[in-house]
């Protein structure tokens, strides 16, 4: 079909290309969540379809622990979904896209939330970019506003990366740099802004280690095969490899918006988060990724003030941000008692949702005796806090929802403090008799 004819084709029928776009969103959500379609993908491409299987209860599979077979499964995936055309060394990792795909959707729902739409180019940091420069291909090929500095210790890596990405004509958005210093990791030139950088960085720290990995069953099957020493083994493990990130941006700071990596280990967590507490960093959130039997993890953690609430997360690793609250009346009620309630405390707001962003603390007894007395109350230059309230409507017998988010900011306890004394009269106003100073 002609180009012209296409675009005739599109503007006659805008419903069923919308149809068509939505579906193939779909399909990339699935991807990243569920088994790849082997049957579709070996009707589509003749090469694949001598890998695929049929198992007992003749559900269509490949071997996993067929080097060939995962690589011409992840160049179908790529190809199919993305129009990406990625060789893949016999001698190094072949990444599965699904769950490098979680981990794009995971970083993209991030940005969504903490960055202002804008039509500037977005700027991300790959560190160790792999010989199939997985993450930035996949990146520019989802985000037309996406540029990628991508870094490697590899040179033979390097060398592979470099061919997918001009092979792919992403050499514009795509710059690679071979890092010849492996005691750093940023290589950072200039004074350019970062939104985010990532990173998978090798799980282990001793081949005895890999051994254990495998007995384990905590390597990908298409690790086993192919994966090179630097890809796979690190002195320390990913545990020193990632508290080096760390270190490393407590000197970058703000160049970077949001630092993430990924986690293999689930042990690695709570040390790495302890890391971060000893640095007075607490703007950072843990999510996991579920392929099949394989869970990955990844953390993010920002000296920014812009907080995390939407984005999936693992609340046992999550600094609570948010609150919320059951109460056995409607929406409607409920909302009008908060709204009085911030309107007494002399708080502006929005509405739909409620947003405010409180100048003094006027919850606190001191400051409620001053409004009584009709003083005026100190305010500061800045915010406190920035918060938003969302009242939603529950089931007949659960009445209503009210969950206050805490949305920036570096002030947690004034940000609680505020929440405990809504979340108090807001019971009193529903005839709720408190049994603690906030539930979470």
């Amino acid at each position: 079909m002609s180009s012209d004819k296409k675009r005739s084709y599109e503007a006659s029928f805008p419903q069923q290309q919308q149809q068509e776009e939505d579906e193939d969103k779909k399909q990339l959500e699935d991807l990243s969540r569920f088994p790849p379609k082997f049957e579709e993908l070996a009707e589509a491409y003749p090469s694949f379809r001598q890998f695929v299987r049929y198992d007992r209860k003749g559900r269509p599979c490949i071997e996993f622990k067929d080097p060939a077979a995962v690589r011409m499964l992840n160049w179908c995936l790529l190809k199919h979904h993305f129009s990406l055309d990625v060789t893949f060394p016999h001698d190094r990792l072949c990444p599965p896209v699904p769950g490098r795909l979680a981990y794009i959707r995971w970083i993209e729902d991030i940005l969504k939330e903490t960055m202002p739409p804008s039509s500037e180019p977005v700027h991300g940091i790959d560190i160790g970019v792999g010989a199939s420069c997985i993450y930035p291909l996949l990146g520019c090929a989802r985000n037309p506003k996406w540029h990628f500095l991508g870094t490697e210790i590899d040179e033979a890596s390097m060398n592979y990366a470099k061919e997918n990405v001009e092979w792919n004509q992403l050499q514009d958005r795509i710059s690679l740099r071979l890092n010849k210093d492996p005691s750093r990791i940023f290589m950072l030139e200039d004074t350019r802004k970062y939104a985010f950088c990532m990173c998978n960085p090798p799980f282990y720290e001793s081949k005895e280690e890999v051994d254990e990995g495998l007995e384990n069953k905590e390597l990908e099957p298409s690790s086993i095969c192919t994966g090179s020493t630097n890809e796979m083994i690190t002195p320390g493990g990913e545990l020193q490899f990632i508290g080096q990130i760390i270190n490393e941006s407590l000197e970058y700071k703000d160049q970077i918006m949001w630092y993430t990596s990924l986690i293999g280990l689930k042990k690695t967590i709570k040390p790495i988060t302890q890391k971060l507490k000893a640095n007075n960093i607490t703007n950072y959130v843990v999510t996991s990724f579920c392929q099949g039997k394989t869970t990955r993890w990844a953390i993010a953690w920002s000296f920014g003030s812009v907080r995390i609430n939407d984005a999936q997360s693992i609340d046992e690793y999550h600094p609570k941000s948010q609150f919320t609250l059951q109460v056995a009346k409607s929406a409607d009620y409920v909302r009008q008692q908060v709204e009085f309630i911030l309107s007494d405390l002399r708080i502006t707001f929005q509405d739909q949702p409620i947003r405010g962003a409180p100048r003094a603390n006027t919850w606190s007894r001191a400051a409620r005796r001053q409004l009584k007395k009709k003083q005026k109350i100190q305010e500061e230059d800045t915010p406190l806090f920035f918060f938003q309230m969302e009242i939603e409507e529950g089931t007949k017998d659960d009445g209503c929802h009210l969950t206050c988010k805490w949305t920036k900011g570096e002030n947690r306890d004034a940000f609680e403090s505020f929440w405990n004394h809504v979340k108090k009269r807001v019971e009193e106003a529903c005839d709720i008799s408190r049994g603690s100073s906030y539930n979470g």
